[in-house]
């Protein structure tokens, strides 16, 4: 005889359990369809299992092949189980190696062989046997235990391997609910006769909805809608995929509008918003990134993009207004359309497209915004380039190069610029354009500047500045860089490490760390205690006039390159003024980008100091430096 006890309290809670699922919303990704899955044929088991039992109590009242279709239906259930449990854990594991690939494959292989075992208990016994007497084990029954255990060990063995690539939690999670499963499986084993196995079961689903199906780990609160992880979630689904609908709606001067209006009636026309969205377009999944930005996703054969954006332009030419509220909201809306012949191959660089298109939308141009395949290009080339900034600083690969500062008149080498460079995946050179706006952005400019520092005084510790008839190495520094409270400590540190003076070392910095007077004076001031000098770089770029110049301690003024070159463009009279004004005011200039003996020639009369540009030579690796500047070779003729 089998024992119900559990039976009634395991049906009550599933329904209860069912009843409440349902009434949340998912975002259809793989996840959720297996969780679904495990869900289902945790019904069928449930049902086909306590039916089978009651008619076996009652065995002589039914059939023969009742009794057959039952138990067969049973078993069969209770093999997609398992292997619904096991697929909904590797569902988890977002980048899929090919040994979880080659396991899932085995794992799908061997549901599909048990199966065909079950199946064939309709021919002739494998599983179970009905005779006169009643049901009896068959000499292949154990393959259901051979199947839990299998799928228990694979899917362990992957947690295992995947463990460092999932969230500490996720991990935990997944590693709980297939101990359960353990352990259900091994009380049946031993008691077979208990009916308390289904108990397991649907301990293991609830911590699975709990850890990874609750509504409140993907749904944004304010708006109801799905939040950024859950659309990263989504676009990691639709991967190589190409009919998807991508639209991104962007309210237009958000941060105007708050100020406008108020946060509050902002944030309540924003929940009006999503609300009517999700009511309207009830096939696409809507979610809310921030700050007035919403992402509607589905698939393109579903809706039309222009009548989709032509509807919900439409709707924001009337006012938003919630009931019982005075208040009109008056809003505009700019959209961001993924083309529609776009595949998706990788769910971070389509989210990173939406990002920085909506923080760009209104900066670039004032209309809509189309994601396309160049868009990407450039993307994932910028990825690129952050991953090279992040290598060079942690591995502390920046190189150095160092390009010439000659004296006027003689073109003899009297200084050089110390300039970073740094490496691709493919070994080749990034231009300093390209990889400082995104090491500025990152954070990563103040170990780079400070790398490119300590290279320059160990440039000056290991050869002879002298013989080569160099008096300074010109070191720049980045505004950013400049605003640490500590950066006269941690240089002089670096001096002190090397054993190296500051006279050696001139540190230039642009008009763009001019912006703040207070701070600069400070600066400058503590680091002059320490011995060092200070040059303005690419004067003519910024912010900085001939007057404020006064205020500053600078021994040489850089005249930018494009000021150089608009010269010879268009003659004038501006160029020679400021070097004629800087003159007298006590600095030494420099002109930067010098390409010709013409330019040379010119700059001499008016009255520049040192020269530097590709006339005289591009930037070098140190070892081409010192190969080409030998005390023989320091004078260009």
């Amino acid at each position: 005889m089998w024992n119900y006890n559990f039976v009634i309290p395991n049906i009550i809670l599933l329904l209860t359990f069912l009843l409440f699922y349902f009434s949340q919303p998912h975002i259809p990704i793989s996840r959720n369809r297996s969780f679904l899955r495990v869900l289902f044929v945790e019904i069928f088991v449930i049902f086909t299992d306590v039916v089978a039992t009651l008619c076996l109590e009652d065995f002589s009242a039914y059939p023969r092949v009742l009794h057959i279709a039952l138990n067969d239906f049973f078993f069969a259930g209770f093999i997609l189980r398992t292997y619904f449990f096991f697929h909904f854990t590797f569902s988890l594991f977002r980048a899929k190696s090919q040994r979880t690939k080659r396991e899932m494959f085995l794992g799908s292989f061997f549901m599909c062989v048990c199966l065909l075992i079950v199946l064939a208990n309709f021919a002739f016994p494998t599983l179970f046997i009905i005779d006169q007497t009643g049901y009896h084990r068959g000499f292949l029954y154990n393959i259901i235990y051979v199947c839990a255990f299998f799928y228990l060990a694979l899917t362990f063995s992957q947690l295992l391997e995947n463990r460092k690539k999932m969230l500490k939690h996720d991990f935990l999670s997944a590693v709980i609910f297939n101990a359960i499963l353990l352990l259900g499986y091994t009380i049946r084993f031993l008691f077979p006769k208990y009916l308390i196995m289904d108990l397991f079961c649907l301990l293991a689903i609830i911590i699975m909805y709990l850890s990874f199906e609750n509504s409140a780990l993907y749904l944004e609160s304010r708006t109801g809608a799905f939040s950024m992880e859950s659309l990263s979630a989504l676009l990691e689904e639709r991967v190589g995929k190409n009919n998807s609908l991508i639209l991104g709606i962007l309210l237009h001067n958000y941060n105007d509008m708050r100020e406008i209006y108020s946060g509050t009636q902002i944030d309540s026309g924003i929940a009006l918003i999503a609300e009517n969205l999700r009511k309207t377009y009830p096939a696409l999944s809507l979610f809310y990134i921030h700050s007035g930005r919403f992402v509607l996703v589905g698939n393109s054969e579903s809706y039309n993009v222009d009548s989709l954006k032509k509807e919900i332009r439409a709707r924001f030419t009337k006012p938003w207004k919630s009931a019982g509220d005075e208040m009109e909201l008056y809003l505009d809306v700019r959209f961001i359309e993924v083309s529609k012949d776009l595949c998706i191959v990788s769910a971070d660089n389509m989210l990173h497209a939406l990002l920085t298109a909506f923080n760009n939308s209104g900066i670039v141009s004032d209309s809509d915004m189309v994601i396309s395949k160049e868009t990407l290009v450039v993307l994932e080339k910028n990825t690129g380039i952050k991953r090279a900034v992040r290598r060079a600083v942690e591995e502390k690969s920046v190189e150095m190069f160092l390009q010439p500062l000659v004296e006027v008149g003689t073109h003899r080498l009297v200084g050089a610029e110390a300039l970073a460079r740094i490496r691709d995946a493919d070994g080749s050179l990034l231009p300093p354009g390209v990889f400082i706006p995104i090491a500025e952005k990152n954070g990563h400019i103040n170990n780079l500047g400070e790398q490119m520092f300590e290279k320059a005084c160990a440039f000056v510790r290991d050869h002879d500045l002298e013989a080569m008839g160099i008096s300074w190495i010109n070191v720049n520094l980045s505004p950013l860089q400049f605003l640490q409270s500590d950066l006269s400590s941690r240089f002089a540190a670096i001096l002190e490490k090397y054993d190296v003076s500051a006279e050696k070392i001139h540190l230039e910095i642009t008009e763009e760390a001019m912006i703040d007077y207070a701070l600069l004076q400070k600066q400058i001031q503590s680091m002059k205690n320490t011995g060092f000098e200070f040059v303005l770089d690419d004067f003519g770029s910024g912010y900085s006039n001939v007057t404020r110049l006064k205020q500053y301690p600078f021994i040489n003024i850089k005249l930018d390159m494009e000021i150089v070159w608009d010269y010879f463009k268009n003659y004038d009279q501006i160029l020679p003024a400021l070097i004629n004004a800087f003159k007298h005011m006590g600095f030494s200039i420099t002109a930067e980008g010098i390409e010709n003996k013409n330019m040379a020639d010119e700059m001499q009369k008016l009255g520049c100091d040192y020269l530097q540009g590709f006339y005289f030579s591009r930037p070098l690796a140190v070892s081409e430096f010192i190969q080409k500047y030998t005390p023989s070779d320091t004078e260009y003729m």
